[in-house]
């Protein structure tokens, strides 16, 4: 029903829950993580259930396996959420008129929830979404700071965070791809050493590449030499697409073969055409 959000619980992975709704209001994207036993999430909503107009953001989290779900202040909440005005919204742009497409979230070294988001003016490709940003939400202490990390070329921008104590990083597809309004574009390492106020570009990881990378995902617990991996393909025609991996400096990137004939296959190192 318009991609609405639900949950099940298991205690072994085999004998689920009942399906409950966690969200309902035409519809949903939606980002989670768990930590220690809390699970946290943020999404946006659909207004009249049109994807086109996804906006707002909103944060719940539990600590008692989905029995309560709460807001960040600890307020319990009635699920499911079904009226857009609720205490879990995070920031109305719907009101500002901003589209937001969520990407990923965690948890800094106090506990306070960071989510990763791509704000646009437009649902279209292209100009007409500009200005599109790179956001970071975070909680801190009372309040939810927002701070720009990067430029954005497309809603459709995909890439993860890492927190470290007060040592953040960013991989995402920031810098613009040779499939300039399509999805992706060249892989880049960000670096924060203030908690995400501010940022810099430690390096590019991808450079001259003959299609857009896009979607660079963290591994669960990322080992440092398997700290990102990502797809790549030619968003303006069909093409073959590789699958790449970086490690926690980003300063090699590894492909792996388009054809295996066996079990095991080397992964080849430097740019692969």
């Amino acid at each position: 029903d318009g991609r609405e959000l639900y949950f099940e619980t298991s205690p072994d992975g085999h004998e689920w829950s009942e399906t409950q709704k966690l969200a309902g209001m035409g519809g949903h994207y939606q980002t989670s993580r768990e930590r220690d036993g809390r699970v946290i999430t943020a999404f946006n909503y659909h207004p009249g259930g049109t994807v086109d107009l996804r906006t707002n953001l909103y944060y719940v989290e539990t600590s008692d396996f989905g029995e309560t779900w709460t807001t960040i202040e600890g307020e319990p909440l009635e699920l499911p959420l079904e009226d857009t005005q609720n205490p879990a919204l995070v920031r109305d742009y719907e009101d500002e008129k901003r589209l937001v497409y969520v990407k990923d979230i965690d948890l800094d070294a106090e506990g306070n929830p960071v989510v990763l988001i791509v704000t646009a003016a437009d649902h279209r490709a292209g100009p007409w979404g500009h200005p599109r940003f790179w956001t970071l939400a975070h909680r801190n202490g009372s309040e939810w700071a927002f701070r720009d990390i990067a430029p954005a070329y497309h809603n459709y921008d995909m890439g993860s965070f890492y927190i470290k104590n007060d040592h953040w990083r960013l991989i995402a597809p920031t810098e613009p791809g040779p499939q300039h309004h399509g999805t992706g574009g060249e892989i880049a390492l960000w670096i924060s050493n203030d908690n995400g106020h501010t940022w810099e570009k430690e390096r590019d990881i991808t450079t001259d590449s003959p299609r857009n990378h896009k979607y660079a995902r963290r591994p669960v617990n990322a080992h440092p030499d398997f700290y990102a991996f990502w797809a790549d393909g030619d968003t303006d025609e069909l093409s073959i697409s590789r699958i790449h991996f970086t490690n926690r400096d980003g300063d090699t990137v590894w492909t792996l073969p388009y054809t295996m004939d066996d079990d095991y296959a080397t992964p080849e190192e430097g740019p692969v055409e």
